[in-house]
């Protein structure tokens, strides 16, 4: 769906968030990992097609600062924070310049962590601003390389993303900058910024909203 990798639910705590999505959902989360260089921690569920959801959180044994684990810390209900674009490494250096001519500071990090069989994933991550006037409509930008996808390691599980929208009250502006950095989905003009994930769930349609 629109080349998304997956969809980042956060919160400040990983224990709490998970269970709020299991009794959203009647969906149970599969072990994710820690993030060394982000100070962050997560985990993970399935969906029936290659889109797979996120749950992160501040890694309370870690003392890393960074920019993603002081947002997370800030919040007192867990939402839909980011969501994450599948991409190729070379993609990157235009996808930044992008993002430096609307005013966003980002970087690309490579990152890693471990999986509970013992492998080690590692992938690049072209990440904008934890804070910045677009939030989750400036989207992260991911490339595998050759790590296996996380989508085809989780347990299956009886979850499908059916429908993702969004509007803005400056649609133009916005699909301008999703024009430069060559990400595509239908915009809606609204009076207040929304961006809803749809979920197909056991307890039936399950919305993840911004």
């Amino acid at each position: 769906m629109y080349n998304i990798d997956h969809f980042m639910l956060a919160g400040n705590n990983l224990d709490s968030l998970s269970q709020y999505f299991t009794d959203l959902t009647g969906i149970p989360v599969a072990s994710g990992g820690v993030h060394p260089d982000l100070g962050t921690h997560n985990k993970l569920v399935a969906t029936i097609s290659d889109i797979y959801l996120e749950l992160i959180a501040p890694n309370p044994a870690s003392d890393m600062r960074t920019g993603l684990r002081d947002v997370l810390e800030q919040m007192a209900q867990p939402h839909l924070h980011r969501f994450i674009v599948q991409s190729q490494a070379d993609h990157f250096p235009d996808i930044l310049s992008a993002y430096q001519r609307v005013g966003v500071a980002a970087e690309v990090k490579h990152l890693s962590r471990q999986t509970a069989s013992g492998e080690t994933l590692r992938w690049q991550l072209l990440m904008p601003a934890a804070v910045n006037e677009y939030g989750i409509f400036a989207p992260l930008f991911i490339d595998w390389g050759t790590a296996t996808h996380p989508a085809r390691t989780l347990p299956s599980a009886p979850c499908s993303v059916v429908a993702c929208s969004a509007g803005h009250p400056e649609p133009e502006r916005l699909q301008a900058l999703w024009d430069e950095i060559g990400f595509k989905m239908p915009l809606a003009t609204a009076v207040d910024p929304y961006f809803t994930v749809t979920l197909d769930t056991p307890k039936g349609p399950v919305d993840l909203r911004a």
